[in-house]
């Protein structure tokens, strides 16, 4: 159900960018989470079993990843995160520095150079932020630091005033893989692995976000 409603939520926010806000989104996601609570609980062993990601949304290819998003970028992550609770949702925070944007599809000005924002969901946790229900395995929960091809969606929080960005599935989140051989005898471009074991996605390519972006647009020019 959280799968479901994390796919709408994303799906919905490509195309209105302009009306949704942070509240709306925190309450179509406590609804949802609310009404789950109960298979989280029952849960909660398995999940960490099973790397804490049986009730996010899968993508099965770039191209559908770049649907479900309206900012894609490369950053990298220096610093630990902060922790940061809205409504009944937590989130890990962290700075990341721009340095290279693929696609911006919103108002917000975003650069190569900018440091932004990103909101990462770990948990849920109706009181006590001790007893949080985590929907990402311990293990998983802080990024390492480096470089990451990050496909996000842009909410407005209204609360602090301000944009800030949220990876449009808490699982699908890709490293930056350390320069091996050669790099003129690869013309995919950069390599960015899954930070979790994954069967669907394992690996991004540049030049793999390059044809989805491009296939998106071409699509988008048509239905117009």
């Amino acid at each position: 159900m959280f799968a479901r409603l994390w796919g709408e939520v994303v799906r919905k926010g490509r195309a209105t960018v302009k009306k949704r806000t942070m509240t709306a989104i925190l309450v179509l996601l406590a609804v949802g989470l609310g009404l789950t609570l109960a298979f989280i609980k029952r849960q909660e062993a398995s999940l960490a079993d099973s790397s804490g990601y049986s009730l996010s949304k899968v993508y099965n290819s770039t191209s559908e990843l770049v649907d479900f998003s309206n900012v894609i970028l490369k950053g990298k992550i220096s610093k630990e995160p902060r922790q940061e609770q809205l409504a009944e949702l937590v989130f890990h925070v962290y700075d990341v520095e721009v340095e290279k944007l693929y696609d911006n599809q919103t108002e917000q000005n975003i650069k190569a150079g900018d440091t932004v924002e990103v909101y990462r969901i770990i948990g849920y946790a109706p009181g006590d932020i001790h007893e949080m229900a985590s929907l990402v395995a311990p293990e998983y929960q802080q990024l390492e630091q480096g470089e990451y091809l990050l496909f996000l969606n842009s909410s407005y929080e209204e609360e602090g005033d301000k944009h800030i960005l949220i990876p449009n599935s808490p699982e699908q989140l890709y490293k930056a893989k350390e320069a091996e051989g050669f790099p003129w005898l690869k013309p995919a471009g950069e390599r960015f692995d899954s930070i979790s074991p994954q069967e669907q996605l394992p690996t991004i390519y540049e030049s793999d976000v390059f044809l989805a972006i491009g296939k998106s647009l071409l699509i988008n020019s048509r239905n117009k």
